[in-house]
């Protein structure tokens, strides 16, 4: 439980300060932030729902699938999107067959398509 709970606000800062340093997005105000892409959007509530609904490792597949090295704001979307997994309860992440360490290998995989590997693994390996 304690790992988890060191893991989990591990991932959060590491967004946050991700968010705040690449877009000038306060993590706490994502609710405000808007996609320049309605389809982008459309996705992120898409994703959020399947999340949600315990469709986890199918929402991920579905991020990996339409992230794009060359469209920025993917990066933002995948963070997002893994904010909301960090947010969710270990119970609802292990009946998804899923956990914390995947949410970091996850923000980890995107960042290395988008070029920012190296200040991801930094922020992660605190």
């Amino acid at each position: 439980m304690v790992k988890e709970d060191y893991i989990m606000r591990l991932i959060h800062e590491a967004v946050r300060t991700l968010l705040k340093l690449l877009f000038g997005i306060e993590e706490q105000k994502k609710e405000e932030f808007e996609f320049a892409d309605a389809k982008m959007e459309e996705l992120y509530r898409r994703l959020k729902q399947m999340a949600h609904k315990g469709q986890i490792n199918e929402a991920e597949n579905l991020l990996s699938e339409v992230l794009d090295k060359e469209q920025k704001e993917g990066f933002a979307l995948a963070l997002f999107f893994y904010v909301e997994l960090n947010d969710l309860e270990e119970e609802a992440l292990e009946q998804a067959g899923f956990s914390r360490e995947e949410i970091q290998e996850g923000i980890l995989a995107a960042a290395r398509l988008y070029g920012y590997d190296g200040m991801v693994s930094a922020l992660l390996s605190q």
